[in-house]
């Protein structure tokens, strides 16, 4: 199975997932970073009509009832929410969107979904922290050969003083095999609208993947942990520039 291989900070093959970040690290990038980085990308290149780039997350199952352990509230989102949400608060200067709302067939596929998306999110987390990409969160959602290629994913960003902005927009979610012992979930992730964000200048740098490209195909393969509701990811395989993720903007407009 092959490891994670994306484009990131300082050259390295980094061009994928992410999780939790520190205070500290979210303030790093300026305001401005934030807004010619991101906003392009909500403008361009996301425009076919049925794909909806700000479609809702992955809700959380019914086992999920508060923030998983490891957590903190975020500051900055407390001023806007009342309550802490379930699952991963990213840092504000990188989102995890999806093309389509992944759809599930039963209480387990929903668990699963779940899981796989804080997996994917603690990677983007874990970019942002100060010094040592260790998270709580890394180490709940990954484990075994998985765990090694998320932290190094990860550890690499902080490694180099870059961190990933913009936007990573996930489509064609699925759930492609599951026993009890063991599931595979696939999706397709565009990473056109996410810039390596030089830490000490404050300003982007080379997206992550060219405009009008295929994006990578990632499968993740699941485990379940013994807890009720806890699966985590134990090997992931990326096929980049996957025929079967084309560009959103070579996908059939209906108007």
């Amino acid at each position: 199975m092959k490891a994670r291989s994306r484009a990131g900070g300082g050259g390295t093959d980094l061009s994928g997932p992410r999780g939790r970040a520190a205070e500290r690290g979210r303030d790093k990038l300026a305001p401005g970073l934030l807004a010619g980085a991101l906003g392009i990308f909500i403008a361009v290149g996301i425009s076919a009509c049925n794909t909806n780039p700000h479609a809702a997350d992955v809700p959380p199952p019914s086992t999920v009832e508060q923030q998983a352990p490891g957590q903190t509230p975020d500051n900055a989102s407390s001023e806007h929410h009342s309550k802490p949400k379930p699952g991963i608060e990213l840092p504000n200067t990188i989102q995890v969107l999806y093309a389509t709302t992944p759809a599930f067939q039963d209480l387990t596929h929903h668990i699963v979904l779940w899981n796989a998306s804080q997996a994917y999110k603690a990677e983007y987390a874990a970019a942002y922290q100060p010094a040592s990409a260790a998270t709580p969160d890394l180490k709940r959602y990954w484990t075994g050969a998985g765990y090694q290629q998320a932290h190094t994913w990860a550890q690499t960003w902080i490694d180099t003083k870059h961190q990933p902005v913009g936007q990573a927009v996930l489509s064609n979610v699925s759930v492609e095999s599951l026993t009890a012992d063991q599931a595979t979930v696939g999706f397709c992730e565009d990473l056109a609208g996410v810039v390596r964000g030089d830490v000490q200048t404050h300003t982007p740098g080379k997206a992550l993947q060219e405009h009008g490209t295929p994006g990578n195909r990632v499968v993740f393969t699941m485990v379940p942990t013994g807890s009720k509701g806890q699966w985590q990811v134990n090997a992931e395989s990326i096929t980049k520039a996957s025929a079967l993720c084309p560009p959103p903007t070579e996908k059939k407009r209906h108007h």
